[in-house]
């Protein structure tokens, strides 16, 4: 239930904000400034989109072995590959 309201929450505010952006922020601009908006928009459906693509697919093994190798930022992959579902549920869903 608490996974529930987070996600609710999270999507409602997004929800506001991007519909605040789409309709009182480009109404009142040019047509330039109105496609670059669009444009980036549409980056960060795509950006999120990818990132809950990888998670999804990726082996968690491989960064167990960058882990030990101290690569930078592998064992925040192990964290985001754990919660694979969760993650991929609001980059691919509740984002875009």
């Amino acid at each position: 239930m608490k996974w529930f309201i987070q996600v609710f929450t999270v999507t409602f505010i997004l929800s506001i904000i991007f519909s605040y952006i789409s309709t009182n922020g480009v109404a009142n601009l040019d047509l330039i400034s109105a496609i670059i908006i669009l444009i980036i928009v549409i980056g960060i459906g795509i950006f999120f989109d990818i990132i809950g693509v990888a998670v999804t697919v990726a082996d968690e093994n491989e960064f167990h072995a960058k882990a030990t190798k101290k690569v930078k930022g592998s064992k925040d992959s192990i964290k985001l590959i754990r919660n694979a579902p969760k993650v991929a549920n609001i980059c691919a869903d509740v984002i875009r």
